[in-house]
């Protein structure tokens, strides 16, 4: 049963990990790229009130299933306030991920609640989005040391 909840929840991370990750990529590679290429089309406005939902929802998947994924492992709050767990590799690699993601939601509210409606196309935005893109690579690495055991 154990085993089980484990691997559904892996596939439900996995997957809002794919719609997450590649959503901000499919931005970053095609979607600017088009919107430089015929500025007047409104491309970024339109494919990201559509996305944003989606994106969001990928994000609150990410944030439920990532404990609870702790949790199914048996790394609970007992474990995660011992301070020899934060040095141990996994604990490290943990606490690098936890914090990319804070990281990434932040820059994703600022994103999308500031430097959008106030300044599209700006540099500050196309910053930003790259940042939030390059973040959240790395935290889908750590997410893979993290399946090692690392």
């Amino acid at each position: 049963m154990r085993e089980t909840v484990f691997l559904m929840l892996m596939a439900l991370h996995l997957l809002a990990a794919t719609t997450w990750v590649g959503g901000v990529l499919f931005f970053i590679f095609a979607v600017v790229p088009a919107a430089r290429a015929k500025p007047s089309a409104g491309i970024p406005d339109a494919l990201g009130r559509a996305f944003r939902p989606v994106a969001y929802g990928a994000l609150g998947t990410l944030i439920v299933t990532g404990p609870l994924l702790l949790l199914v492992q048996g790394i609970g709050p007992r474990t995660i306030i011992r301070a020899r767990f934060w040095v141990s590799a996994f604990g490290v690699t943990l606490a690098v991920k936890a914090g990319l993601v804070a990281l990434v939601l932040m820059l994703t509210v600022w994103h999308d609640a500031i430097l959008g409606p106030r300044a599209q196309r700006s540099r500050a935005t196309r910053i930003v989005g790259r940042a939030i893109g390059l973040l959240s690579v790395a935290i889908l690495l750590a997410g893979l040391l993290l399946a090692q055991g690392l």
